[in-house]
């Protein structure tokens, strides 16, 4: 496995954070790691979380290479693109993340909201992770509801053909609820896939890299 797309069941469940880890745990031992955030929308100056990624992997590439499309309208990408009279090439995308692999011990590509969001007016990312040949991590936040947002994210990477190497839950909040204590093994029986890590509410992504051990093995 030399490439990971990090997806979520939402958008705010802490894609960005999971991923930001994820590579400070793989340079901690000695991969060399590349990332990429295909599309960032929201974009008001810098590209906030293909920035984070960036310096969390010590990345070297061009910003154009990290994230290639910048949109201001913090709006799927899709909606977003039009609103800028841009066209999302995703054939462009499928080239980049190849090269990219070659680049570096590890690709981490991290998605927009969930898997069926849009990056066209056809094409998901979904569609971008099986064209690319990604297996995901799926991200959720470690609350009431997302038992049916896993199950239905790992319904949809299972349509489209996508190996999905289990689940993170991540503590986006510090409020919690009764769920986040049975969440995990509830998500595992009823998806036959495991939950790879349970992180606690934190602001620094270093601070869990040790928890996402079993993520890359």
């Amino acid at each position: 496995m030399s490439a990971l797309f990090v997806t979520g069941t939402d958008t705010g469940v802490g894609k960005t954070f999971v991923a930001c880890a994820l590579a400070t745990a793989l340079r901690q031992r000695g991969r060399r790691v590349a990332v990429m955030k295909p599309v960032e929308t929201g974009v008001e100056g810098e590209p906030a979380d293909a920035l984070a990624l960036r310096a969390a992997a010590a990345d070297p590439a061009p910003l154009d290479d990290i994230c290639p499309y910048r949109l201001r309208a913090p709006l799927a990408p899709a909606v977003a693109a039009r609103l800028e009279g841009v066209t999302i090439d995703v054939a462009r995308l499928v080239a980049l993340v190849a090269r990219r692999r070659q680049e570096a011990d590890v690709l981490l590509v991290e998605g927009a909201g969930g898997l069926v969001v849009p990056l066209d007016a056809r094409t998901t990312y979904a569609e971008l992770a099986a064209r690319a040949g990604l297996p995901l991590l799926i991200v959720g936040a470690n609350r009431l509801g997302v038992i049916n947002h896993c199950a239905l994210t790992a319904r949809v990477a299972a349509g489209a053909g996508l190996a999905v190497r289990g689940f993170v839950l991540s503590q986006p909040s510090r409020e919690t609820d009764r769920s986040g204590a049975t969440n995990a093994e509830t998500i595992a029986a009823l998806t036959g896939l495991p939950v790879l890590a349970i992180l606690p509410h934190c602001t620094a992504p270093e601070d869990v890299a040790a928890l996402l051990a079993d993520v890359w093995v």
